[in-house]
């Protein structure tokens, strides 16, 4: 059976959460998400759901929800990264209320960037028959899906590390059980005595012996009086 400690999934669990800052930010900074192709002429433009000006072949307004809903991705992974950072860093407590909300932060990022991923296929499939002839998704497009499986990732881990620090604290509580009770069994065994206890029989037998010395003794010393006189 494979052990593994918090400590290590603390660990990746910083790690893909960093890498999902890292290609959020990037498909902030690239804007060929998208190639669409325009029907004249066969023009190739790139697009992404982050770029507010859009191009004349689509216009600003229909991908407005989407691009809110990106913003709001981003936030809330920067988030997820400073509290998994200073998990691992130990600046806050490691109890099971943050493991909890690390884990629903993470699967609401994840689901979050799923949705605004699918509503933006769909904003591209109404366009491709009115503004632009066809599109060709890029590999950009392609880590943003990433995204959704490193976000995913992190919730797992972090209800695993949850499962495992209530695991340990349960068996913390019974071993500590059980040596109280083994301290105050002894306690119990040293402070009890018995009522009636008999004296053994070498001691009766020596404190006879001494008596009869002593009665002997005496008897002696009384004949050397007696003589003396």
């Amino acid at each position: 059976m494979v052990h593994v400690s918090n400590r290590s999934i603390q660990g990746m669990n910083m790690l893909l959460s960093s890498w999902a800052v890292v290609l959020t930010v990037m498909g902030i900074t690239l804007d060929e998400w998208v190639e669409l192709i325009s029907e004249d002429e066969g023009i190739k433009i790139n697009h992404s759901p982050w770029m507010i000006c859009c191009p004349a072949v689509w216009p600003e307004d229909d991908l407005k929800v989407v691009r809110m809903m990106m913003m709001s991705i981003l936030g809330l992974s920067f988030l997820l990264n400073l509290i998994l950072g200073m998990k691992f860093t130990y600046l806050i407590p490691q109890n099971k209320s943050i493991q909890l909300f690390t884990a629903i932060l993470s699967f609401s990022s994840g689901i979050l960037l799923l949705w605004a991923l699918t509503l933006y296929h769909n904003k591209l499939k109404q366009g491709q028959s009115v503004h632009f002839s066809s599109y060709r998704i890029t590999w950009i497009m392609n880590t943003a899906y990433l995204n959704v499986f490193f976000l995913s990732v992190c919730g797992i881990l972090s209800l695993l590390e949850c499962k495992l620090s209530t695991s340990s604290s349960t068996c913390l509580n019974i071993h500590t059980s059980d040596t109280e009770c083994k301290e105050s069994e002894k306690s119990i065994k040293g402070i009890s005595l018995p009522e009636h206890t008999a004296m053994p029989r070498s001691i009766v037998r020596a404190h006879a012996v001494n008596s009869k010395e002593d009665i002997l003794n005496k008897q002696v010393q009384t004949r050397r009086v007696t003589w003396a006189l």
